[in-house]
């Protein structure tokens, strides 16, 4: 047999598995949609830069810049993913095939992490009227369970708009069937409105 005839080829890292070895991090936690709230300790990551009149966000701050429907990590690597505010931004289809790959990516025991308005608080908050919270926007002062439903309709940006909005139980639903233990399901959101968003994590089981 000849010398070389039997190499091992060492297998091409993912980007995001390199960044986080370059950057020596222990655990890979990604947030996800991260905005202009980036997250110290976390790979924050986001596809959009800021745009001029983009009311909806402080800026755009990220690690990697990275379509979140097709992360480049191995599979089985990641500790945590985090995503506030962004699920409802994809529609409902699109979202179970991310959340089928997040669950691919996530170690065994890995946590899937989300804040996002829950629609039947939305709704609640709604039919409040007046009393519940307002929000001053380019279209005159709204409702804040309203806003949620379709999401920025002022800044003329297509990936600031809702296009699908869940409700707790569905959330859960969606979760479980996919393999994840549900650790919290409640609406003690810690980003954004308490009462009308949900927080949730669930853990790879």
């Amino acid at each position: 047999m000849k010398k070389n005839a039997m190499k091992h080829e060492i297998p091409e890292m993912g980007l995001i598995n390199s960044y986080a070895q370059i950057n020596q991090l222990s655990e890979i936690k990604l947030n996800l949609g991260s905005g202009g709230r980036p997250l110290k300790g976390w790979i924050n990551i986001d596809n959009y830069d800021y745009e001029e009149g983009d009311t909806s966000r402080s800026g755009s701050e990220y690690d990697i810049k990275m379509d979140i429907r097709q992360l480049d990590a191995d599979d089985e690597t990641i500790d945590a993913i985090l995503m506030v505010h962004v699920v409802e931004h994809f529609v409902r289809w699109e979202f179970i095939d991310m959340l089928n790959m997040y669950h691919a990516k996530l170690k065994k025991g890995g946590q899937f992490i989300l804040e996002t308005p829950d629609l039947d608080k939305c709704i609640e908050w709604y039919l409040r009227g007046r009393e519940a919270p307002q929000i001053n926007t380019p279209l005159g002062p709204m409702n804040m369970g309203k806003t949620q439903f379709y999401g920025n309709q002022w800044s003329k940006l297509d990936y600031e708009t809702h296009r699908y909005v869940w409700t707790l139980r569905e959330m859960v639903d969606v979760l479980q069937g996919r393999g994840f233990e549900i650790a919290h399901a409640n609406h003690e959101a810690l980003f954004h409105q308490k009462g009308r968003d949900m927080f949730v994590v669930g853990v790879k089981s």
